[in-house]
């Protein structure tokens, strides 16, 4: 990799302006520059300030799944990645200050995501297809754009400041972040540090579903029996004229687990993490700055539950084997941009780059099993400009590079270079109570594989590995309507297309973190999506009630498919491609009310539901058996009748839908808040997927501002599923071996200098 490339652009961009040191610059107002997610149109979310230090969690999963339309894939207490509208992996891109973060979490669960969440200053969550103009074809089902000011930006709104936060508790991380920030004749600065730890966390029950220890469930499900880490002794059948039943005695009912079947905890579910940045930036002109900054992470977390069934080195070290990731990250980036006066076209120029190195070595009781290692390059140049008074607009170039390399005795990947250019415009349209924007997108990517060292090709469709290249386009327009001040609606039309990923073409070999073997298949089209979304909002002065829905049509919808085999000891799955709908809405309430002498009291409610089902053309009674049919074969039909038989009526690990209630009081500097989430149990599932039960979260948070800790420093108390549920969500791969937490209690401070 050439880190040179972003490096240089970056200086170049500004070179003309370093003549000589700055010795001082007033900067005469803020100009605040729109960011590449901030400009889209939407039902988008955004947290900052005493909301967001409300939701933090260890995990940006974690942090956001009580928010409408965002749940979380929830793959043990330190790898919880955030899904949109029932999707998540590639089609929801994770940004840090608008730049997507190409990491290893998107192709497998358990991977540790490079976001932290504690550095955050503002999460945006853009829900909906028409984020693909700014973030590419991944972004399907929406972006989660993290601003964590690493490099401080002094032309927009940045505020220097120092703070430290300390948390620990019951049930919970133990934590210490420290920031200082300083600003001084043009340069200004910012640093943070943060170390959390936390031990094998603690369930109210057994670790493993009740289901992990019915006889009579497991005997007539081996797929339950691999995901519950159980065998049974020998089964013993009898034919009853119709079915064969089993009639084994009841003493000879034994069922034995890999690794232990723990009773009020989950055992290896302990991390241990270590984050930091530190960046600077320097005012080059009162319009003019220029910034870098570099950033760290290592962890050592361990993945709850035994999830190497089949493992080449299981045999060697035995198959109860804890199962740890050593994870670690460098990335340097780079900042720099101008604002022109008004009576320019050009309203800004910006350029964002970063180099990042990422490994991730995951371990068979310390032995080293499967190692990821993946070096990107990005450089983002952006222009805003506008041709007339009410028609601002930007245009956006992205250039990628990567390199994924992969070893290890369980290495399902080969070495593979990445490349991708992208260019994109908005344009925006305001007609006085209308607003209209326009988006198109254009994309050029390219898969070069390698196919030395451990990787061996697959089989079926992943035998025949070889280069790919894809030419996307994607267009969208979207309009925000505003008659009255009471009532608005919001619409979006967007047609989307996305590359296959690298795990969806190459993968070949068990992918044992999620207990299948996957077969990647290099013939893959291009997934292509029609997306509709409308909502409305109305404000009826401290009331506003708004609603959402969202239609996605998707051919050659890209899904890992049964093909009805076990080798190994696992599943195996292959990737295939067939349509598929995404529909569902999303229903939010909001309410405060000011008290003369008590404080402002909130009230929010919201509702959620999502469903992802196939898309059959026929009516199923078509039979590839008959004689007719077997003779002239309908190959639609027959590919139909495959599909209906292998997966059934929903598309897997879609999330229940949910019913939330938020309540808060607030009084000088006393806060207090009660969550409480009730996930619906689900019964559209898959071919071979199980029901999941319905469960409620319910949780409490409180404040009180100290003027010893500074200037809006606080004392706080958070804590989690106080009822203590068994709470396992019907999306994670967990759902049979490993809960989530139980009762959690975080007791912290933060103080502000």
């Amino acid at each position: 990799m050439n880190l040179s490339l972003s490096l240089i652009s970056l200086a170049l961009a500004s070179s003309h302006n370093v003549s000589g040191a700055i010795e001082h610059i007033e900067v005469s107002g803020q100009h605040q520059l729109p960011s590449a997610s901030s400009e889209l149109i939407g039902a988008n979310i955004e947290l900052n300030g005493a909301q967001l230090n409300e939701l933090k969690a260890p995990t940006l999963g974690d942090t956001l799944d009580t928010l409408p339309g965002v749940s979380a894939s929830h793959f043990g207490p330190s790898a919880s990645r955030p899904q949109l509208r029932g999707f998540g992996a590639q089609r929801v891109v994770l940004a840090t200050n608008a730049m997507a973060v190409r990491d290893m979490s998107s192709i497998s669960a358990d991977q540790l995501v490079p976001i932290e969440p504690f550095f955050a200053d503002n999460i945006r969550v853009i829900k909906g297809a028409t984020a693909v103009i700014p973030f590419g074809g991944e972004a399907m089902a929406g972006v989660v754009d993290v601003d964590d000011s690493r490099i401080p930006k002094q032309l927009s709104a940045w505020q220097a400041q120092e703070k430290v936060e300390l948390q620990s508790g019951y049930n919970s991380a133990s934590s210490l972040l420290a920031q200082t920030q300083g600003q001084q004749q043009g340069f200004a600065f910012n640093a943070n540090i943060l170390v959390r730890q936390r031990g094998d966390y603690k369930v109210p029950d057994s670790a493993k579903a009740p289901v992990c220890a019915s006889w009579s469930e497991l005997v007539t499900d081996v797929r339950l029996a691999d995901h519950c880490q159980v065998k049974l002794a020998s089964p013993q059948w009898q034919f009853n004229g119709e079915k064969w039943v089993d009639i084994t005695p009841i003493d000879e009912q034994v069922i034995s687990h890999y690794g232990l079947n723990d009773q009020g905890k989950v055992s290896n579910s302990s991390s241990y993490q270590t984050s930091g940045s530190i960046g600077g930036s320097q005012l080059l002109s009162e319009h003019q700055e220029l910034g870098f900054a570099y950033s760290f992470g290592k962890a050592n977390r361990g993945i709850p539950g035994f999830m190497h069934l089949g493992s080449a080195t299981a045999p060697k070290v035995g198959q109860a084997a804890d199962i740890r990731i050593y994870s670690s990250f460098h990335r340097i980036d780079g900042h720099y941009s101008q604002h022109f006066n008004t009576q320019s076209y050009l309203d800004y120029l910006e350029i964002n780059g970063f180099y990042s190195q990422q490994r991730d070595d995951e371990t068979l009781a310390g032995t080293s099993v499967n190692l990821f290692e993946v070096d990107a390059l990005q450089l983002n140049p952006r222009i805003g400009f506008t041709w007339h008074d009410q028609a601002p607009a930007s245009i956006g170039l992205q250039i990628e590079r990567s390199e994924h390399r992969g070893e290890g005795s369980d290495n399902y990947l080969p070495e593979i270079e990445g490349k991708r250019e992208a260019l994109y415009l908005l344009q925006n349209l305001h007609l006085q109570a209308l607003q209209l924007q326009f988006g198109a997108r254009y994309d050029h990517i390219q898969y070069k594989p390698n196919l030395e060292g451990s990787y061996v090709p697959g089989r079926g469709q992943g035998a025949n590995v070889q280069e790919r290249e894809f030419h996307l386009q994607n267009y969208s327009v979207s309009m925000n309507y505003h008659p009255v001040p009471i009532w608005s609606l919001h619409a979006s039309y967007t047609d989307a297309q996305r590359a296959p990923a690298i795990n969806e073409l190459y993968a070949s070999n068990p992918h044992l973190a999620l207990l299948i073997e996957e077969q990647g298949n290099t013939h893959l089209n291009v997934e292509q999506n029609r997306a509709l979304e409308w909502g409305t909002r109305v404000t009826l002065g401290d009331l506003q009630l708004a609603a959402t829905w969202f239609d996605n049509e998707y051919t050659d919808f890209t899904y890992l498919g049964n093909i009805g085999v076990n080798r190994g000891g696992v599943y195996v799955q292959e990737w295939r491609q067939a349509d598929t709908d995404n529909q569902g809405y999303e229903i939010t309430l909001d309410y405060s009310y000011t008290f003369t002498d008590w404080g402002v009291i909130t009230l929010s409610a919201f509702t959620d539901s999502v469903k992802n089902t196939p898309r059959y053309q026929f009516d199923g009674s078509y039979d590839p058996f008959e004689l007719d049919n077997f003779l002239n074969p309908d190959k639609a039909q027959e590919a139909e009748y495959w599909r209906r038989t292998m997966e059934g009526d929903s598309i897997p690990k879609t999330p229940a839908n949910r019913t939330g209630l938020k309540l808060g009081w607030q009084y000088d500097g006393l806060r207090f808040t009660v969550n409480y989430t009730h996930h619906d149990n689900q019964q559209n599932v898959g071919k071979h997927e199980r029901p999941s039960s319905s469960y409620a979260l319910l949780g409490f948070d409180a404040s009180v501002v100290q003027p010893w800790l500074g200037d809006s420093g606080e004392l706080f108390v958070n804590i989690d599923n106080i009822t203590d549920e068994d709470a396992r969500a019907h999306q994670s791969y967990l759902r049979f071996i490993a809960p989530l937490p139980g009762r959690s209690i975080a007791l912290g401070l933060r103080a502000r200098f």
